[in-house]
């Protein structure tokens, strides 16, 4: 006979348990009550939580599963419209039906979205309508333009008579380009086509999702000088926009010239290819990088700039009747100025992003109410999900959304000392409140932004608070006023009168930003934040931000753990490029690449972004770290077996075979006996591959049409699409 002993708890020990759950119960409920407020500051939080859901699955889902989720999101209204006093179904519903909500925007946009064409792969002729152009400055210092092109034909062989690309293409001129293109004229060249990128490794950056979503088939580079057909007018309000930007930036370079015209044009008309790369890296470096972007920082400088030059004329032409036409007439051409700006430059951006929210701020001005509130970030971030829910995760939006909403928050919570300071007797204290505003401006915003530059770059800006506290107020008060100004000259050809003292405020940012780049650690280059740890670090920061009082608080738990998450997440040891053309090996703080001795920079790029580590090249013979090479092949030396990597041999002999438990093969599809091994043909099916030698010995391959999956965006091996035929005739 078995006994069973055990500990039974007396009667009063359970009814005190009981009690206590009870008390929780019933205090978080009451502090719940207490937030209901803020439940729709969370709708595209989980907006963007659904649609990033469905970016990170490795599967697409069918029409199946999109007529289930829009039935969730049917069932959750239905759920909040007939039982919404309760707290359970007013979260519940709301948490599920916007979740759904979410990916079933996603998935609607995704599939509405024409295929990728099948590009040729040989020189062809084309032509096509021009939709914009842009200046790109290049590594050497020259530059070229860079042009969209709309109803793209190819007039070589087969292609003869084809429909026309359904997408746009991206064509870049030699430097020495003898014609300059303008929005709606037809341009004639001879080029060669690329599909979108792979990506560098599994897990990286997907172009190929980004040029599904932004309607790009690809790009093409010119061979030979393009032939410009003048004299039809532009596609659409977007083209017209891009030629006025066009001439709008040749003006005011020509006004003034040098690094300060190219700064200028970028700030003011959004031309952000003209910047030479040098100056571009020391902005990037003194944490200033946010400056060269029109941005929601630039809109809202020149909105309350022209609002306040507005409220002015109004209030001055009520006390002074008889000037009244003369202050009229200046807040007029302010208010029109500063809508050209709005326009020119939020046209050029994705989605109309700046374009919308300044025009949402200045509803609220007109309207009397806060510009910068948490209300209309909401509305703001839920209009443009809707509009793209691609740009979840993509950096502009994630670094927007996280600057704008650690402002709100974090003034909203100093406003009474500030406001205590501000109206204080003291003139130090008013003194130090309004030298507080532009500093806890960059703190709040560059901490915000800190992990998001972790994940998109790989590195991080210690000095960014000391430059933008110098930089931004600059910006503020002398650099975008004169802007605003050169806006208003402009029609009278007076512009130069304003650009050459914003010239000189540009200069003193530029030098401001070369300084700071040179001090010690100004760059310091980290592993990148993962796809997991970016999401625990908007959760937290949305918990901090969106709730109020003390019960938010614990949203900096996660922020911590987002931040110390890329040392705890493994590091490849060995990575593959997608086109078998490149491989690097991780030893010690560095990454060792091959074969030859210049790799491909943008794959390069990726590979320190997501180790954080230093370049360097594969020795031909001799030994570095765990790595040893002789005769076009390395050894990655483990505790249980070796990684064998073929960089320009076919086949391994029978010494490299010797304790090998994996074999790369970037030359052939020739292994080991008994041993596991990539070979080129893998790599062209499946794309990167990334090995990781954990401290058990084994070694885990990872290859990107594993990690991506079947999903719209996925090119087919080879980057392949769909071919561009007409549809064949009814009988």
């Amino acid at each position: 006979m078995q006994i069973i002993t055990g500990v039974v708890l007396p009667r009063q020990h359970i009814d005190r348990i009981r009690a206590g759950l009870s008390h929780v119960n019933a205090g978080v409920s009451a502090w719940l009550w207490g937030q209901h407020a803020r439940f729709a500051l969370w709708l595209p939080v989980l907006l963007a939580a659904g649609a990033a859901v469905y970016f990170m699955l490795s599967w697409e889902p069918s029409v199946t599963w999109a007529w289930g989720a829009g039935m969730v999101v049917v069932a959750c209204v239905t759920a909040r419209l007939v039982w919404g006093t309760g707290l359970l179904v007013r979260i519940g519903s709301g948490m599920a039906g916007a979740c759904a909500a979410g990916a079933l925007l996603a998935w609607v946009q995704a599939h509405h979205m024409p295929p990728f064409p099948d590009l040729p792969r040989r020189a062809v002729h084309l032509s096509g309508q021009v939709l914009d152009v842009d200046a790109q400055v290049l590594r050497d210092g020259t530059q070229a333009w860079r042009v969209r092109l709309a109803d793209v034909r190819f007039l070589d062989g087969i292609n003869i008579g084809m429909p026309p690309l359904r997408r746009a293409l991206l064509l870049r001129l030699r430097p020495d380009n003898a014609c300059m293109p303008v929005p709606g004229d037809t341009v004639l060249a001879r080029v060669m086509l690329s599909p979108p990128a792979f990506p560098a490794l599994p897990g990286g950056y997907d172009a190929q999702r980004r040029a599904w979503f932004d309607g790009r088939a690809g790009s093409a580079r010119a061979l030979d000088g393009v032939i410009c057909l003048h004299g039809q007018a532009p596609i659409g309000m977007s083209s017209r926009i891009a030629s006025v930007r066009q001439a709008v930036a040749r003006r005011i370079r020509t006004a003034l010239p040098g690094v300060r015209g190219d700064i200028a044009a970028t700030v003011l008309v959004g031309a952000d290819g003209v910047i030479a790369p040098g100056v571009r890296d020391a902005f990037a470096d003194a944490g200033l990088a946010h400056l060269l972007a029109v941005a929601g920082l630039h809109l809202a400088i020149v909105m309350g700039l022209v609002m306040a030059v507005v409220r002015m004329g109004l209030a001055l032409s009520e006390r002074a009747a008889l000037f009244w036409p003369c202050r009229q007439i200046a807040a007029v051409c302010a208010l029109l100025a500063g809508g050209g700006y709005v326009i020119i430059t939020g046209a050029h951006l994705p989605a109309q992003r700046s374009l919308f929210m300044a025009g949402l701020a200045v509803m609220a001005l007109m309207a009397g109410r806060r510009v910068m509130s948490m209300r209309a970030l909401a509305m703001a971030v839920t209009v443009l999900l809707c509009l793209n829910a691609e740009n979840v995760v993509e950096l502009p939006l994630q670094m927007s959304a996280a600057a704008v909403m650690a402002l709100i928050a974090g003034f909203d919570a100093l406003r009474p000392y500030l406001s205590a300071w501000e109206h204080d007797m003291t003139w130090w204290r008013r003194a130090g409140a309004w030298l507080a505003h532009p500093l806890l401006a960059s703190v709040l915003a560059g901490s915000a932004c800190i992990p998001i530059g972790m994940a998109h770059f790989g590195t991080v800006q210690p000095w960014f608070v000391l430059a933008n506290l110098l930089a931004v107020p600059l910006m503020s008060v002398w650099i975008m006023p004169w802007g605003l100004a050169a806006f208003m000259l402009l029609p009278l050809g007076w512009e130069k009168l304003a650009l050459l003292p914003m010239g000189w405020g540009i200069g003193l940012v530029a030098w401001l930003a070369r300084q700071v780049a040179c001090l010690p650690v100004a760059h310091i280059r980290m592993p990148a934040i993962s796809n997991g740890g970016l999401a625990l670090f908007f959760a937290g920061l949305c918990w901090l931000c969106l709730w109020g009082g003390r019960g938010r608080l614990p949203g900096f738990v996660p922020v911590v753990l987002a931040l110390l998450s890329p040392w705890w997440v493994a590091r490849p040891a060995v990575m593959v490029s997608p086109d078998a053309r490149m491989a690097g090996i991780a030893a010690g703080h560095m990454i060792l690449t091959g074969p030859g001795g210049h790799p491909d920079p943008f794959v390069l790029q990726e590979w320190q972004r997501v180790t954080g580590q230093d370049a360097g090249l594969l020795p031909d013979y001799g030994r570095q770290g765990p790595v040893s090479c002789q005769a076009g092949a390395c050894r990655v030396r483990g505790r249980v077996g070796d990684i064998v990597l073929l960089l320009s041999v076919s086949r391994p002999g029978q010494a490299l075979c010797r304790d090998a438990r994996m074999v790369v093969n970037l030359s052939g599809q020739a292994g080991c006996p008994d041993v596991p091994v990539i070979g080129r043909f893998d790599i062209w099916r499946n794309g990167a591959h990334a090995l990781f030698a954990p401290y058990d010995g084994g070694v885990t391959v990872w290859a990107d049409r594993q990690v991506r999956g079947t999903r719209p965006w996925v090119m087919r091996p080879g980057g392949a699409g769909m071919p561009d035929l007409p549809l064949a005739r009814t009988e």
